[in-house]
């Protein structure tokens, strides 16, 4: 089990705080990724090592996007379980669906699956940001490089 798995409790009720960690490192991002004011030298210097950093708790947020994924297919599986066996008339596949889709553990497990889901595709847009840096810093030292290559001593 990953240990962000095991941070989150039984029931998820530490996912807050150890979402909380993951919001904050968010909002150091504009500043990380902004190259004005900075030194060609040092935004190149760093542009590896922070990308690694937020890409990596990118996929620590997949692992626990889809530990939650997990729990709520568990739920409706119960549900739908629950449903096929108990209910006092035949419903269908459909049916049990509509009636799984209000049932409020569902509604729970569902709610916490979006909030993590949402914080990932932000990562998700962060490491986008990070490769379009990338590729700034590329171009601007390929014109710096230029520019000195085209200097008469």
């Amino acid at each position: 089990m990953s240990n962000k798995i095991s941070q989150l409790g039984t029931t998820f009720e530490l996912l807050p705080e150890v979402l909380d960690g993951f919001e904050k490192d968010l909002e150091l991002v504009p500043n990380i990724v902004a190259i004005e004011g900075k030194l060609l030298e040092r935004a190149n210097v760093e542009q590896a090592a922070q990308q690694l950093y937020y890409d990596t708790k990118r996929r620590e947020l997949r692992t626990i996007l889809k530990y939650v994924e997990l729990r709520k297919d568990k739920v409706y599986g119960q549900l739908f379980k629950a449903y096929t066996e108990t209910h006092s008339r035949e419903l269908s596949d459909r049916g049990k669906e509509k009636y799984i889709n209000n049932e409020q553990e569902y509604l729970t497990i569902q709610e916490i699956y979006l909030e993590v889901e949402e914080l990932y595709e932000k990562y998700d847009a962060v490491i986008e940001a990070f490769k379009m840096r990338g590729y700034a810093l590329n171009n601007i030292t390929k014109i710096r490089v230029s520019s000195l290559e085209n200097t008469q001593l």
